[in-house]
């Protein structure tokens, strides 16, 4: 029972969380784009829902899922047996083929193959990019436990 509460307290967590990326990822680009009015994602995308509340509705749903993706996609990392080589390819597996289709339906990119090129260029230079960010930060984290461990 206590790990069926987990797992439904991670889903409101990580599709939280996920919508409010996606809000904030939407208002960044709207502001930077200049536009008059709220587009949640690309007009194109908005264009095809009968209202705009339709499409809001579809892009809080996206976001939720993505953030359900990237959320329980984490938890590779925490298996103990698995080289971090491993754990990295899995987890970059996982977050790709599970990210890739809902950027696709939230029309983040049109289905020809240099958009989807260029997607996929961007998808591993941001996460080799926060790959290498994490790992840093790890480092650093143990080399200052070490650093403690030495003065006692």
């Amino acid at each position: 029972m206590k790990s069926i509460k987990k797992i439904i307290s991670y889903t409101f967590r990580f599709s939280a969380e996920g919508t409010l990326y996606g809000l904030i990822v939407s208002l960044f680009y709207n502001f930077s784009n200049k536009s008059s009015a709220y587009y949640p994602s690309g007009p194109s995308f908005t264009t095809k829902f009968a209202n705009p509340l339709s499409a809001m509705t579809v892009s809080v749903i996206l976001w939720a899922l993505m953030g359900l993706i990237f959320g329980f996609g984490s938890f590779v990392f925490a298996i103990r047996q698995w080289s971090l080589l491993k754990k990295t390819i899995v987890s970059f597996i996982i977050y790709y083929i599970g990210f890739t289709p809902l950027a696709f339906l939230a029309g983040w990119f049109s289905l020809n193959i240099v958009n989807f090129m260029i997607f996929t260029g961007l998808f591993i230079l941001i996460y080799v990019t926060i790959w290498f960010i994490r790992s840093y930060q790890v480092i650093r984290e143990i080399r200052e436990i070490n650093n403690k461990i030495k003065k006692k």
